[in-house]
């Protein structure tokens, strides 16, 4: 995020494509931009373009903001954006070039719009809805919401998928993430794991086998979808470690 804000302070001379071009027009019309980077051996970046970014009404809904793609190999992309580990990400960045979202992984048009809707929100834009729906986090550094990508990235990078399923109206959903998820030498020990959230009784929940009867209920899996450990319920960081050390153990 640090090299984005850098970007204020360059000489225009320095920026060069169509990322320069877009980031330059935002500043000159005071508009925000969405940057969608890609890389060319990602099938769910062609998916992601085809099924959501191409829909009618998410179009309309990014009218907005100023459009720009980039391949993550590009020079101004690791020069102008946050480390992008992970295609496609989609950045929602404000006119004084701060980034105010971050999401990673393909997701489709109803779950992208709630991202749309609430960058908007963040940077001050009236949506169309008189009720937003807040997208499901801000902090997307460590979450996937879609298993495929998720899987997909640890295939790739030789991980293992720690699958997070929460009730939103639960509070024991949102102390185990937000305590126990958050505590340093958990963070630490799932290191090797991808991290998805996913909502209980969710189509993509159902569509993976994951049905838990509650909430919140951890799966630890194999790229490859294979169950390593199932941990149901609540747990605190010392006792959530006991959970962790158990599913590494049947790697």
């Amino acid at each position: 995020m640090k090299k984005i804000a850098l970007l204020i302070y360059l000489p225009m001379i320095l920026l060069s494509g169509d990322l320069k071009d877009a980031l330059l027009k935002a500043r000159k019309d005071h508009r925000p931009i969405m940057v969608y980077v890609k890389s060319d051996a990602c099938t769910y970046c062609d998916k992601m373009k085809e099924q959501t970014l191409n829909d009618e009404a998410i179009q309309k809904n990014m009218k907005s903001f100023i459009f720009v793609t980039v391949d993550k190999n590009e020079r101004e992309a690791k020069q102008y954006l946050p480390e992008t580990r992970y295609t496609p990400t989609v950045y929602f960045i404000s006119s004084k070039f701060k980034v105010v979202n971050t999401v990673k992984g393909y997701l489709g048009k109803n779950d992208f719009g709630m991202w749309i809707n609430d960058s908007k929100a963040k940077l001050g834009i009236s949506t169309e809805s008189q009720t937003l729906n807040k997208a499901r986090t801000t902090k997307s550094e460590n979450w996937f919401y879609d298993m495929a990508s998720a899987e997909d990235y640890a295939s790739q990078t030789g991980k293992q998928v720690m699958v997070y399923v929460e009730n939103r109206r639960s509070k024991w959903s949102k102390k185990m993430r937000t305590k126990t998820l958050h505590d340093k030498e958990v963070k630490k020990a799932l290191e090797n794991f991808v991290w998805v959230k996913l909502q209980k009784d969710s189509a993509e929940a159902k569509t993976y086998g994951i049905n838990p009867s509650l909430a919140p209920t951890v799966y630890f899996r194999k790229a490859d979808g294979s169950t390593l450990a199932t941990a149901k319920g609540y747990f605190a960081a010392k006792d959530f470690m006991l959970w962790i050390n158990y599913a590494k153990g049947q790697m």
